[in-house]
């Protein structure tokens, strides 16, 4: 499925007025617009033909025909599920609103990453990371907390992997890595800049670069040779990534557990070897 209505709510903010208007107009009346043709689409939402089918191009299809047909079967195979409305959280929310309204948001969050990830994708990375002689990754702020995240993970199985804390360092590590190498780089916006230099860096020295973004005609997943793409339209009330991290974590937890199943008894191995056992753990026999 294509997801036509995930990919109109994560691109709508970097549209021009008259896109957002046609595609705010689609988020509104989902079951209308696969009723109406080009020239009627455009006379309900102020715009022209032209524009609809740019917008149409800038998620992916190739015109209205193609655009009409995907949201028509995305809208029988999720019901309500495909057009939800976000519940934005306001100063005037009581405690339990604001419980709800974060829990939801996390999971829908969730739900729709998993409608973003493209297998064949995924399985190019998996591949990637298997044959790479050392995994780079790259991250600043909250994205940061994901790379050292997947660093841990990484790390269990025993598979050379570097994280640096400071964008300097993170430079230097782009500038030394090569063709046998593969960065990971984590921008939620895809328009870091840090992030950015690193990718260019990192391509001028032959290393094959895997971003881990969200759905957004961003200048990291046009330089990236990969994309996993994550869903978070983050509230504009946060004070901090909130569901963007949750989303880049669960894409990581995918990754590497896709990771660790190509060769299930070492992995199984590695990871009794160097479980930290704790006060009161039971005793686990290892293989000899």
């Amino acid at each position: 499925m294509q997801n036509v209505l995930l990919r109109l709510r994560e691109v709508q903010p970097s549209l021009s007025s008259t896109e957002r208007q046609i595609a705010q107009f689609i988020l509104d009346n989902p079951d209308e617009t696969t009723t109406l043709t080009i020239r009627e689409l455009a006379r309900r939402s102020f715009s022209s033909p032209s524009s609809v089918v740019r917008i149409c191009r800038v998620i992916g299809f190739q015109g209205y025909k193609e655009l009409r047909h995907a949201l028509t079967l995305e809208l029988a195979t999720l019901g309500e599920n495909g057009s939800h409305r976000e519940k934005d959280i306001t100063p005037q929310d009581s405690l339990q609103e604001i419980v709800e309204k974060v829990t939801h948001k996390n999971i829908q969050s969730l739900l729709d990453t998993q409608r973003l990830l493209l297998l064949d994708e995924l399985e190019q990375c998996v591949e990637l990371i298997a044959n790479a002689r050392t995994v780079l990754l790259f991250g600043i702020g909250s994205s940061l907390c994901v790379a050292k995240d997947t660093y841990l993970k990484f790390l269990r199985l025993d598979k050379p992997c570097v994280v640096n804390e400071d964008s300097h360092s993170q430079l230097l590590q782009a500038r030394n890595a090569t063709a046998q190498d593969v960065g990971i780089v984590f921008s939620y916006s895809g328009q870091t800049m840090e992030m950015i230099q690193c990718i260019k860096e990192m391509k001028a020295g032959g290393a094959p670069v895997i971003a881990v973004t969200r759905y957004y005609p961003s200048e990291v997943a046009q330089l990236a040779d990969h994309v996993l793409y994550v869903a978070a339209n983050e509230s504009l009330f946060r004070n901090g990534a909130m569901s963007s991290r949750l989303s880049q974590l669960n894409v990581m937890d995918i990754l590497y557990t896709a990771y660790a199943s190509r060769n299930h008894e070492d992995t199984m191995r590695r990871l009794t070897k160097t479980h930290i056992y704790k006060p009161g753990d039971p005793e686990v026999l290892t293989q000899p």
